[in-house]
């Protein structure tokens, strides 16, 4: 599940990812009632195997069997911050009825890499970069993306609002230049290209992780045109482990 709203009286409306019907907006009655019989089920994060009923508005769960819960995701500060701020990206980026089979491998995989005690860094980077290549906005990583020529090592910069990597032969506007080492761009080929079981076990520099987190993000912020409101959670969740270092 994506995401949760509350709605009137003791109602709740759920975003839910599945993997053939793609993004999906359901109506669970009474689900905020301490009797009710779906809410436990129904907690953001969890995979569950529902039963739904047409509606007039949203669709209605009239059944709810949790199939994993991710409890070790969720006791974990670093990787819950993460985790949430995976499935509002989903949300954000993927389009209502559509099916996205390889977004919804890709979010499982990413929630059972972080239960298994994976990076939440790299998992995070590993995981928006495919989460924009399903929804069509992957960065050019391997050619420039002015010239098409293939990048020489070192001599390249990141422009997230022009679609990813340009050499430094082509102009480009000044401001929307980020620096992306040679190092960064290994990993995020690298990332493009393996699983994030993988891509989960490379260890990233403090260079490599910011300059990684600042390009993907300046593609995020572009194609969504806004932060997503759990970019802050993470961020201060990080600042807070850097304090108690």
């Amino acid at each position: 599940m994506l995401r949760a709203y509350r709605m009137r009286d003791a109602d709740r409306l759920v975003t839910v990812l599945t993997p053939s019907l793609g993004k999906l907006k359901l109506t669970v009655r009474g689900a905020r009632r301490l009797t009710s019989k779906l809410g436990g089920h129904l907690d953001v994060l969890n995979r569950a195997h529902l039963s739904i009923a047409i509606g007039h508005t949203f669709d209605v769960v009239t059944g709810a069997e949790s199939a994993e819960s991710f409890a070790g995701v969720k006791a974990d500060l670093a990787c819950l911050a993460e985790a949430l701020y995976l499935m509002e990206l989903a949300d954000l980026l993927l389009p209502e009825a559509a099916p996205h089979p390889d977004a919804y491998r890709l979010l499982l995989e990413a929630l059972r890499a972080l239960e298994a005690g994976r990076s939440p860094i790299a998992v995070a980077r590993h995981t928006e970069l495919g989460l924009l290549r399903d929804a069509g906005f992957m960065p050019e990583i391997r050619s420039c993306v002015m010239c098409r020529r293939a990048i020489e090592p070192g001599r390249h910069r990141y422009a997230a609002a022009i679609g990813g990597v340009v050499c430094d032969t082509c102009p480009a506007p000044s401001p929307a230049l980020l620096s992306l080492s040679t190092d960064s761009l290994k990993v995020l080929r690298y990332f493009a290209d393996r699983s994030v079981a993988e891509a989960s076990q490379v260890a990233l520099s403090a260079l490599v992780h910011d300059e990684l987190e600042t390009a993907l993000g300046a593609s995020i912020r572009y194609v969504l045109e806004r932060e997503p409101h759990t970019a802050g959670f993470v961020e201060r969740v990080a600042q807070l482990r850097v304090r108690g270092a």
